[in-house]
């Protein structure tokens, strides 16, 4: 996951060949999650990839919608000791109210 935030977040502009990278893209994930077990499935069994800010957005808040919250906000710690993105940061904010 790392990989791909480094570069979705160092450069936007840059495009990447995600099947290099063994997981499930955000928009699939979008399609497959009706359920909280659905979406604990996915995330038990595989890494999302997420391919901007917005999907990383969406995603936190899907997390917070199923009642993951102590996850979403993990994530997001993990995130924040990587990056400094306060664009990312206030999205994050904006959910959690």
């Amino acid at each position: 996951m790392k990989l791909l935030l480094d570069k979705l977040l160092t450069d936007s502009s840059s495009s990447f060949n995600h099947d290099e990278i063994n997981g499930i893209l955000f928009s699939d994930v979008k399609l497959l999650v009706k359920t909280k077990e659905d979406l604990e499935n996915i995330l038990l069994s595989t890494k999302v990839i997420f391919e901007n800010k917005e999907d990383l957005l969406e995603f936190f808040e899907m997390l917070l919608n199923y009642g993951y919250k102590e996850s979403a906000i993990s994530y997001f710690e993990e995130l924040l000791s990587n990056f400094n993105d306060y664009e990312l940061i206030d999205g994050f904010n904006t959910l959690l109210q």
